[in-house]
């Protein structure tokens, strides 16, 4: 039976249990990349995140249906093209393969369909044609406009009013339109451009129209959950609630899930601004794990701060899990059996998935994870106490991990390896310590501290606190630990 989870279901601002149409299973879209050009690390954080959600509903017992488009039609793919002098298709279909390299590097597992704009056409002029029948939507000189004031609901998820919209940078004022929010559902065919026949001549769709079309060709009229990131909540996800509800007469998606921007500074990362880092060139320096690494560190509706010292702290992070992974395949095991840890290695499955189960909480999870690894170490690893049971109730641990999370690398030794070279990178400190190192340091400050010899006990936390280690004393006179 598939876990119970809550959602924070941005249509009412507030978290939900997820009840899906159909038990057990999960009608999911997420937006995909326009493929103009590479893809930036800003990129990488909304598709990471959809593909959080469609590997966590998975390990939680459901089977899910995952759309992820490609937009291959748009206005900065011709422009782009017009300027390499090649066709605007055949750009975008160069840079589809690119975004799919991107996302192998990010560790992604395949969606169930990957549909292009350019082969959904017959649907999206099915979609238009409805709208215009219903009139809903209204044709002007062969182009086909939304008459957005038809909607009575129209701003319910950016939670706008109507009168007062400030509109998106693909909203263009026209007079021609019947309402300043009215926005573009076909455009008429301009010379060197992308055409398809249509009803109102030839022409190519507007930006929102697509997705629409597309979750409803694979997923039906109304879906369970669909993904964005922030910046598509308005205008482009209100206009695909507009749009698709009045072509089909019912809900289009019960839940909506936003990713919150990657910050680059003080400002978010996109090309206008200029301040972009390519996923490629961040894989070529570091390799696409660590990037993988940092972006789940943090809750997706977070902001995100992009700096070297998180960089650094998903590679040690990363360096962490998998000296582990090495430690329990390679560890020697001793006679016997300890039930009782066993059960309590096993039991961090259970409260991961409730982590997980409470709005996707990724960094939740992996803080049990992480003090697994702890744990383990002190207490069978450095003691030499490591039985076969305690071994494979830990490598069920790193394949839930693995197919959750998706941040175990399939080859442990070759990763450690880049990333000692990824270190290098950053000119990360040699006063990082690893957890032999911080165990030994903490005996040696606790005989310290018994022997009043306050000095070196203060030396020692100095030099953890250089080393990027928190610790706290406890009431019980231990002492606990993390990075």
């Amino acid at each position: 039976m598939a876990t119970k989870i809550k959602v924070f279901n941005n249509l009412t601002r507030s978290k939900e249990d997820f009840v899906p149409i159909e038990a057990g299973k999960v009608k999911f879209y997420s937006c995909g990349p326009t493929t103009y050009d590479f893809l930036h690390v800003g990129n990488a954080r909304a598709l990471v995140v959809g593909d959080l959600i469609h590997r966590i509903f998975t390990s939680l017992g459901y089977e899910v249906d995952f759309v992820r488009n490609f937009t291959d039609v748009d206005d900065q793919i011709i422009n782009r093209a017009n300027e390499l002098g090649v066709s605007a298709l055949e750009h975008s279909s160069r840079f589809v393969q690119e975004c799919i390299k991107d996302m192998q590097y990010l560790g992604m597992v395949p969606a169930s369909h990957t549909p292009k704009v350019s082969e959904t056409m017959t649907e999206i002029i099915q979609m238009i044609e409805e709208l215009v029948k219903n009139k809903t939507a209204y044709v002007v000189e062969g182009e086909v406009f939304y008459h957005t004031p038809c909607f009575k609901e129209y701003g319910k998820l950016s939670k706008k009013d109507l009168e007062s919209l400030e509109h998106g940078i693909r909203v263009e004022v026209d007079s021609r339109k019947k309402h300043p929010s009215d926005f573009v559902l076909w455009k008429p065919a301009k010379p060197g451009e992308p055409a398809w026949d249509s009803p109102w001549g030839k022409g190519r769709p507007g930006w929102h129209i697509e997705c629409s079309a597309m979750a409803k060709k694979f997923l039906g009229k109304t879906i369970d959950i669909h993904h964005g990131g922030v910046d598509l909540m308005f205008p482009h996800h209100e206009n695909e609630i507009a749009q698709s509800e009045m072509a089909n007469g019912q809900e289009f998606s019960k839940y909506w899930c936003h990713n919150e921007f990657l910050n680059f500074g003080s400002e978010k990362m996109s090309k206008s601004l200029g301040n972009v880092v390519t996923i490629r060139k961040f894989v070529d320096t570091y390799g696409g794990e660590v990037l993988r690494q940092l972006l789940i560190s943090v809750h997706y509706r977070s902001k995100m701060d992009w700096s070297e010292e998180n960089i650094e702290k998903a590679i040690l992070e990363l360096t962490r899990i998998h000296e582990f992974v090495v430690e329990i395949q390679n560890g020697k095991f001793i006679e016997g059996s300890n039930d009782k840890a066993k059960d309590n290695i096993l039991a961090v499955i259970e409260k991961m998935k409730t982590e997980l189960a409470n709005d996707f909480n990724v960094p939740g999870a992996m803080a049990h994870f992480f003090a697994l690894i702890r744990d383990v170490r002190r207490d069978y690893l450095l003691k030499n106490k490591l039985t076969l049971d305690i071994q494979k109730s830990c490598q069920q641990v790193i394949a839930f991990v693995s197919s959750a999370l998706g941040c175990i690398s399939q080859n442990s030794a070759l990763l450690l390896s880049r990333l000692n070279q990824s270190k290098k990178s950053l000119n990360a400190s040699e006063g990082s310590l690893n957890e032999v190192q911080v165990e030994q340091l903490l005996k040696e400050r606790k005989l310290a501290r018994a022997n009043k010899n306050w000095a070196r006990a203060d030396e020692i936390r100095l030099q953890l606190d250089q080393a990027k280690i928190t610790i706290k004393d406890n009431p019980d006179g231990s002492t606990s630990w993390s990075y």
